[in-house]
């Protein structure tokens, strides 16, 4: 069980093993990059090209979260001893939209302005809406299977949203898989400074 703690004043708690890759510095970011890929596909030199394949396809996700002003990027290393999950977690602040206004609106209401055809869930940590998408994405010239989720749940003082994507590049059933993530949203944990930071945080 990994607890980890993002720059916007907020824990979540993943299970297993996971990383948190900085964002803020581009030095730090490579380098616990490389940490990682070195800790996963080990240091044999037969492995020479899937060790900078690996750090290629990373670095390219940790960029990708960067240009969307994330706050926090979390790659899972196992679910379990011995069990390797490959999974990937981007979390970032975002204004609610105008459409969503407050006027005679429930909190739930609102948030399916935001995600239109997602599920509200009631969870400890708020009130959220979820999306859930399966497809196939493609690496080298393997088709693999590829699951998406995306939350959307209002930071404590409503202003803004805490925005959360998870992404699973693996074959596994949907419900499983939705309520693993979802139990991850439900265990944020808002810091006392939460409103100050995420409405200096939020673009």
């Amino acid at each position: 069980m990994t607890s980890v703690t993002a720059p916007a004043r907020m824990s979540m708690v993943f299970p297993g093993s996971w990383a948190n890759i900085p964002l803020d510095d581009d030095r730090s970011m490579e380098s616990t990059i490389a940490q990682l890929v070195k800790r996963q596909v080990g240091r044999d030199d037969r492995f020479a090209q899937l060790r900078r394949d690996a750090k290629q396809r990373l670095m390219a996700v940790a960029r990708d979260a960067q240009e969307s002003n994330a706050v926090q990027l979390a790659l899972s290393l196992e679910i379990l001893p011995g069990v390797p999950f490959p999974a990937a977690v981007v979390a970032d602040y975002r204004t609610w939209p105008d459409a969503a206004g407050t006027e005679g609106m429930s909190v739930a209401q609102r948030l399916a302005t935001v995600l239109p055809g997602g599920e509200v869930l009631e969870l400890t940590s708020g009130v959220a809406i979820r999306s859930f998408r399966s497809t196939t994405i493609r690496q080298g010239t393997d088709a693999v299977p590829d699951i998406k989720l995306e939350y959307f749940l209002c930071v404590p003082d409503g202003q803004s949203l805490l925005h959360v994507v998870a992404d699973v590049p693996i074959k596994i059933e949907a419900e499983l898989i939705a309520a693993l993530f979802d139990a991850m949203v439900d265990s944020i944990r808002w810091f006392p400074e939460a409103e100050d930071t995420a409405a200096t945080t939020s673009r």
